[in-house]
Order: C-alpha cells, then structure tokens, then sequence
C-alpha cells in the first residue's frame, strides 16, 4: 500500500502525537489545525518527544523525523490528496461529520479516512461522507507515543481494504491493533472501562470510601491505578463528556452522586488540584498512597463483574475476540489480566451470582448476567 501523503487533523495532545508516529514511521505527514501558535506548540512538543525518544535509542535523527512534517493553518491543502486521514479533533460529533465532508472530496480516490474518536460510532461520522467504506475508527491511547496499542473499529459500511490499510498503518507505528468488528459506542475498552467505573461509582455513594475501592483495584485486581486515582488523572471533564455521548446512544450508566458533585464544583482531578484525591500542585499527577491493609472491604469480584459481563457481550456478538479482549485489558488498560483470566480465576458460577446479587442491591438491570455467562454456567 503506498500512502505519499498522510494528514493528521488536529494538533492536540492526541494529534500532534500521531503526527509523530507517523513521521517516525516513514509518512509524510501534513498536520493541520486552525492557528500557527497551536501548530508551533505542537511541534516544540513534538521535537522534545524526539529527543527523549533519541535518548532511549528509539529514534536516530530528529531532525530527519521532523523534516517529514509539515504543518499548515490550511485545512484543504493538509487534505487534498491525501492517502491517509487521521482525524484528532474535538469529541463532538457535528464538528467530526463536518471535517469527514469535506475531507471525503478532496482526499485521493483510495484515501483512507480515520477518527481517533475514543467513543462515538464510526457508521455514525461516515453517514457524512458519500463512501462511507473508506471511513474508519483508529482509537490511540493517551500518550500515543507510549501506548503499545490502538484499536481499530469497522463501521457498519467499512471495507475490508480499508481495515487491512489501517492494520498496515497501525503496524508501521508499532502498535498492537485491537479490531473492533462490529461497531458500538465506546468500542471495546471504554466499556470494559466504564463498567468497573460504574459499579465503583455506586459503591462510594453507598457507604464505601474511595480509598477502600481502590485499595481492592490496586492490591487485588493488580490494577496500575485506582478507580478514582485514573478518573482524576483523565480528568472529569472529559470523562464526563465521554459518558454523556454514551449514555445518548443506548449504554446504561449509574448517575453518580460523588462524580457529579466534584464536576458540578469543577473539580476534574490533577488538572485542577482536586478531584476524588487532592494534588497539591494543579497539573502535577503526584500518585496518592493507598495502604494495602485496606483492600478487602470492597470484594475484587464485585468491582470485575460488570466488566465481565460486557466482554460477554462482546463475544455474543461477535465484537470481538477473547484474544483481543485480552490486548484490550493489558494493553490498552494496563491490566495484569484480561476480564477473561478474571472469570477464570473467581469462576463462571460465583461471577453469575455476583451479578445477580448486584443487580438486586442497585435496582440496575444492566447488571444483570448476559446469557453467554449463564449458559456457560449450564
């Protein structure tokens, strides 16, 4: 596959990190966004990456890997021929359709276009193009650099070339391409994700202290963070759009009283010194010490279940793969363990009960055991 030119849109922190894996990959890469200051920044960002990458022996010369990108305020002219689009914009559907028209015209004939969107539907921003078999999901992890993977979604009208030119693409990069097959919102880690979050969420606001929530993340499950420990270093802000885009599109979520109480009083976490934790310096992640004599209030099983149970999902409807779910744990969240190494380790039947006694405590029927989990039990 010959990619000649290859265009990230948007010069964040997710894009201008794309943008560098593509140049380290060999692309020539045009970014793009609407001012030369968010553009400079980006590549004084991107030239100190280099450097670090330089100093663990990952890249050679940096000055060759920032020779391959360039950078414009001119949307059309980053897009016009492209081979390969990766957007990285805002999360706000209306904006990613928009670029998605106008780039679906003026990209080569074979042009590949893909969003870096962390949660909304792909068949849902390639209604906007007139070939929506070219459009893609191609979700990094924060930092892309860093990340070992990214998952690929298919949209309901993606081709299969399409897909094969985004593994391609994602190999080049080194990264480990977790492909979504059907798609759905929030995609594969998201979900797993929220779900551990949801039932945490419903624990702290019925009498169980975060710290005792994420002792048992921590020091059971062998998670990297606590629960709240990583919502605070996402930011709640963030979070809290991710989840409204979600809930918007059919997937069930507790309201939490404790989350909406620190986003109602802007506090999102690290960024703003205070979320579930306090930082004494805003911006500064300094992790908070949880003892591990105080896992065990919360039982690992209750936190894992939920989780558990939409992986089950997933491979009812064929999502996914347990091989991928397992890239999708350890790589994507930096699990020990993939959900299904979980349901092996607590057994089917404890985690089909477990769920159904939470459903009976929460009065949340999504909670209640998929029929992969309960034939499986038979």
């Amino acid at each position: 596959m010959e990619i000649n030119k290859f265009s990230v849109v948007g010069a964040g922190t997710m894009g201008h990190a794309i943008a560098e894996l593509a140049a380290i990959a060999g692309y020539d890469v045009w970014l793009n966004d609407v001012s030369e200051e968010i553009l400079n920044r980006a590549r004084e960002r991107i030239k100190w990456s280099l450097e670090k990458l330089r100093e663990k022996g990952k890249v050679r010369e940096v000055e060759e890997v920032l020779s391959r990108i360039r950078t414009t305020t001119d949307q059309e002219k980053a897009l016009r021929d492209s081979d390969f689009v990766i957007e990285a914009i805002i999360e706000d559907v209306e904006a990613k359709k928009k670029l998605f028209s106008k780039a679906d015209s003026l990209i080569s004939k074979e042009g590949v276009l893909a969003s870096n969107t962390s949660s909304i539907p792909i068949t849902e921003i390639a209604q906007a193009t007139k070939r929506p078999e070219r459009v893609i999901g191609m979700h990094f992890f924060n930092p892309p650099v860093l990340m070992p993977s990214v998952e690929v979604i298919m949209g309901k009208s993606t081709s299969q070339e399409t897909l094969e030119k985004a593994l391609v693409v994602s190999n080049r990069m080194g990264k480990e391409p977790i492909i979504v097959k059907k798609d759905i919102v929030g995609f594969i880690v998201n979900r797993i994700l929220y779900r551990v979050y949801d039932i945490a969420c419903w624990l702290a606001d019925n009498g169980f202290s975060i710290e005792d929530i994420d002792a048992t993340a921590i020091h059971e499950l062998g998670f990297p963070m606590g629960v709240f420990i990583l919502r605070d270093y996402a930011g709640l802000d963030v979070e809290e759009n991710v989840m409204k885009i979600m809930v918007e599109r059919g997937f069930e979520l507790y309201s939490c009283r404790e989350f909406n109480r620190r986003v109602r009083a802007r506090e999102f976490g690290v960024k703003s010194g205070k979320g579930f934790y306090s930082y004494p310096e805003p911006g500064k992640y300094v992790k908070p010490s949880i003892p591990k004599e105080r896992a065990g209030k919360v039982k690992g099983i209750s936190l894992i279940s939920p989780a558990i149970n939409e992986t089950a999902m997933f491979l009812r409807e064929g999502i996914t793969t347990p091989e991928d779910v397992g890239k999708a744990c350890r790589l994507g969240l930096g699990w020990p363990k993939s959900t299904l190494d979980y349901l092996k380790e607590y057994g089917v039947r404890e985690v089909v009960e477990e769920l159904r006694r939470l459903k009976d405590l929460t009065k949340l029927n999504h909670y209640e055991p998929d029929k992969y989990l309960v034939e499986m039990v038979r």
